[in-house]
């Protein structure tokens, strides 16, 4: 388990880190989502020892090992901390061996020759590298060297093992299964792991739990669910790519809240706590359908119908992206096949629809 209990830090007059607080799970993997430059990384050096914050408590299997006891410093040495670190840019000994590179920090330990040997080797056999052990780093791929680096981690048995951006480092045409390999070794392992990465789906594909970062605070934790389908503020929304609107909350009416977003009445589920308050609303591209007949203006109680005008088209493999000004920026995603079928182009009029279920609204808390 790892508690950060209102981590600020630093560098000269920049703040990275500002009363940040994150909480992470015995044995579960959690991944840290956000832009480079958040803070990320930051926040992993303090965890590990590798720099110390300027203020708050770090806490490891419950056991302060950076902050203060009243007026008394309290700072346990990385080496001390049982936490295992696999770094962005893979770090291995160019003049060792394989074999050697993994056991190098077990001979820190002052084990017989024939444990760390026998240690080493149960390593490689866990990453899939026994056949490699004679062999030198730059004999090996990107990918490769990551599973020698994630073996050198676990050498000391560590109780939390550190990934930062681990996948970056392997040739891109291998990463999908890197991760899946990857995965399958830290379930394996069934110790608390934190995952960093700018990558959306890598944090929905590697984690039990995310913890979106974002300007040196943790915006928002949950599971791939919680986060994707109820962002919690507009930074989450924007960085995950879904729509956001500022408005409102008028009234309930049956059963149903009303918000009103630049003039343009919304149905939302019902939320009797917000009505008469800032509210910000999301809804995911997906959930949002396209026509140009009016016809298909025509709407059930618990529907939203938005009338507007294409203002851009940007194509992607097997969709596009369309937005739509309708008072206020919408985006949805279309099939290609639909665009040509439909004859879709900028400057068309459009009519959208979407659920009113399909709106998440909350109150805006906005810092600006």
């Amino acid at each position: 388990m790892i508690k950060a209990d209102s981590i600020t830090k630093s560098f000269d007059d920049k703040k990275v880190l500002e009363n940040l607080s994150l909480e992470v799970k015995n044995g579960e993997i959690l991944s840290l989502l956000g832009p480079n430059g958040c803070g990320k990384s930051t926040l992993l050096n303090i965890v590990s020892g590798l720099i110390m914050q300027n203020e708050g408590q770090i806490y490891v299997n419950d056991v302060l090992v950076s902050g203060k006891v009243g007026a008394k410093k309290v700072y346990i040495k990385p080496s001390e901390r049982k936490i295992g670190y696999v770094f962005q840019t893979v770090s291995l000994f160019p003049h060792l061996r394989i074999q050697d590179n993994v056991a190098y920090g077990l001979k820190s330990l002052h084990l017989p020759r024939q444990e760390v040997k026998k240690r080493a080797s149960n390593l490689l056999e866990f990453v899939g590298l026994l056949e490699y052990a004679k062999y030198y780093p730059h004999q090996l791929s990107g990918g490769q060297k990551q599973r020698v680096a994630l073996a050198r981690s676990l050498a000391t048995d560590p109780q939390v093992l550190l990934l930062d951006e681990p996948v970056s480092a392997v040739d891109p045409q291998l990463r999908e299964s890197f991760r899946l390999e990857l995965k399958n070794y830290l379930q394996a392992l069934k110790i608390t792991v934190v995952y960093v990465t700018h990558n959306l789906s890598e944090a929905f594909v590697m984690s039990d739990r995310i913890a979106v970062m974002g300007n040196g605070r943790i915006e928002q934790v949950g599971s791939r669910t919680d986060i994707f389908d109820k962002p919690s503020s507009s930074y989450v929304a924007k960085f995950l790519g879904i729509n956001t609107f500022k408005g409102k909350a008028i009234e309930t009416r049956g059963g149903l809240l009303e918000i009103e977003v630049n003039g343009m009445l919304l149905l939302a589920p019902q939320a009797p706590n917000l009505v008469g308050k800032s509210v910000i609303a999301t809804i995911k591209p997906e959930d949002i359908m396209l026509s140009k007949s009016a016809d298909f203006n025509q709407v059930g109680v618990s529907r939203n119908s938005v009338e507007g005008v294409i203002t851009e088209m940007v194509q992607m493999r097997s969709n596009a992206q369309v937005t739509i000004d309708a008072g206020f920026l919408v985006k949805t995603r279309v099939p290609l096949s639909d665009i040509k079928n439909l004859g879709l182009n900028l400057g068309d009029k459009v009519y959208l629809r979407f659920n009113a279920d399909a709106l998440n609204v909350f109150e805006d808390n906005s810092r600006n």
